[in-house]
């Protein structure tokens, strides 16, 4: 393994993170806040940089995909820990709390362990949002759009850290898709601000949630989440959470190609399918449940939290745990799938969870008609055999570890209820749980060894299951292993390759 390699890439992550630190800085200055906890940060992040920078750059022998997985693993942990610092050192949290604050807020998850909202300074509230819109895209495919200049090549990178993305390499250079990609979700999240804003959102609190919207991460300076702004604003909340949960090569192939095939894609078909399907349910509950039987609050209601839930955004506009519990349940059981492959979302992708019914339906045949050949297939094209293992596999990988977390929690005094939905609520990144940890609930309770648990948790998430797991298997470490790539990754590259044909 090249470890100085791995330190220059982490330095090079560090520099970048220093220079979303400078707007965060400058917002304490203005409303004038303490800045010690900012200058503090960015002092440790500068030291980073400059023992990043005393590496001999003639040292690289070249990026292999074991180094792109360690360096990913490395910048991660390097972000949530500098994360953590503004945190720590404005004395709101402990060690603990922070760390899990910075995780929730860059793998997008949204859990936080804060009572009151409200009650941090903007300087603050503008870091917790601000990380959720950088590890939205990931920094480190925003590294490896630089990388090159640097004498460091970004492919393994992006293979390890951007599972979603790899499949459809926008442009034959990896750095060119890095800045397309970067480009879109930048779009993106520029038009929700506008949109926000003349919807009757005060203009900082739009730069908030178009952050964590077109991230995918669901903080909001509010405690009262969305349900806190009117009626106008939920609406195009809504919009921005259904568009970022699209595939961006989707929008590169309709805006810039002119092409319109992917309006055919099973899985788009599939993911707005689940929306209205979810979405009519939760009306009905949501009509139900209201006294007075209003129907465009039942609508909004519904729609709002069918929506935040299977794009694993985690926003809410109502507290959706005074409905039944076999509501919650449902909701929290279509959080899993998430939004399509090469979106912002969390959980396994909506490409996979579709693979894994038509395997279960091929099965069922295969039962009822030994004699047929029956092949799993994608917009028309065959799965192969061994994408379908993996995909598989990656389906046994988070049972086994929602099964080995639940249990740890509730060792630690937890109930049934909570210690499940905080396992999986951390594990698929979508943010609130139920019992607990429900949706106007937080994660405070829960002792420090529960919390550093779920952190691994929700970097488990955001990286999927394979690209952590890996790093502890003996053979991971040999100096002759031969590492092609993960296999959950390989298994949602090809599939989506094919369906895109």
């Amino acid at each position: 393994m090249n470890l100085i390699l791995n330190l220059r890439i982490v330095g090079v992550v560090a520099a970048m993170l220093a220079i979303f630190q400078v707007p965060t800085l400058a917002l304490a200055w203005h409303f004038d806040e303490e800045i010690i906890p900012f200058v503090l940060t960015l002092l440790t992040t500068i030291i980073i940089i400059l023992m990043a920078m005393l590496t001999r750059r003639t040292l690289f022998l070249g990026m292999q995909a074991r180094d792109g997985v360690v360096a990913v693993i490395m910048g991660w942990v390097m972000m949530i820990l500098l994360g953590a610092l503004p945190y720590y050192f404005s004395g709101i949290m402990s060690g603990v709390d922070a760390i899990f604050e910075s995780a929730s807020g860059f793998t997008t998850t949204g859990s936080t362990i804060l009572a009151d909202i409200e009650r941090l300074p903007q300087g603050l509230l503008f870091w917790r949002s601000t990380t959720q819109w950088i590890g939205g895209m990931g920094i480190l495919l925003l590294a490896v759009a630089i990388m090159p200049y640097l004498g460091i090549g970004g492919a393994q990178i992006m293979k390890a850290e951007m599972p979603g993305f790899k499949k459809d390499r926008i442009a034959p250079r990896v750095t060119d898709t890095a800045r397309i990609l970067w480009s879109i979700y930048l779009g993106l999240t520029l038009l929700a601000g506008i949109c926000y804003w003349l919807a009757g959102m005060p203009v900082l609190d739009a730069v908030h949630h178009a952050f964590t919207t077109i991230s995918i991460g669901g903080f909001s300076p509010k405690n009262a989440s969305m349900g806190a702004y009117p009626p106008a604003v939920q609406w195009c909340s809504m919009l921005f959470m259904i568009l970022a949960g699209i595939n961006f090569v989707l929008y590169y192939r309709l805006l810039f190609k002119r092409e319109w095939g992917p309006l055919g894609d099973e899985e788009l078909h599939w993911y707005l399918l689940t929306i209205l399907g979810v979405a009519a349910f939760c009306c009905l509950e949501a009509f139900a449940s209201t006294a007075s039987n209003d129907l465009h609050d039942a609508l909004l209601h519904g729609l709002f939290q069918a929506v935040s839930l299977v794009t694993n955004t985690g926003y809410a506009n109502v507290d959706w745990e005074s409905w039944p519990l076999y509501v919650q349940i449902i909701l929290m059981t279509i959080a899993i799938p998430g939004a399509m492959s090469g979106s912002t979302t969390g959980g396994i992708k909506m490409v996979r969870a579709i693979v894994l019914f038509k395997v279960l339906g091929a099965v069922i045949n295969r039962i009822l008609t030994p004699e047929r050949v029956i092949a799993v297939k994608i917009n028309g094209k065959r799965i192969p055999s061994d994408l379908l293992d993996a995909v598989m596999a990656l389906g046994f990988a988070i049972t086994l570890a929602m099964a080995v977390a639940t249990i740890t929690l509730v060792a630690m005094g937890l109930d049934l209820q909570t210690a499940y939905s905080a396992a999986l609520t951390t594990l698929i990144n979508v943010g609130p749980g139920i019992g607990m940890v429900g949706p106007m609930d937080n994660f405070g309770a829960i002792p420090d060894n529960g919390k550093l648990m779920l952190v691994f948790l929700m970097l488990t998430g955001r990286l999927e299951v394979f690209t952590v797991l890996i790093l502890f298997v003996p053979h991971f470490w040999k100096p002759d292993a031969i590492l092609t790539t993960n296999p959950s990754v390989e298994t949602s590259l090809r599939i989506s390759k094919r369906k895109m044909e």
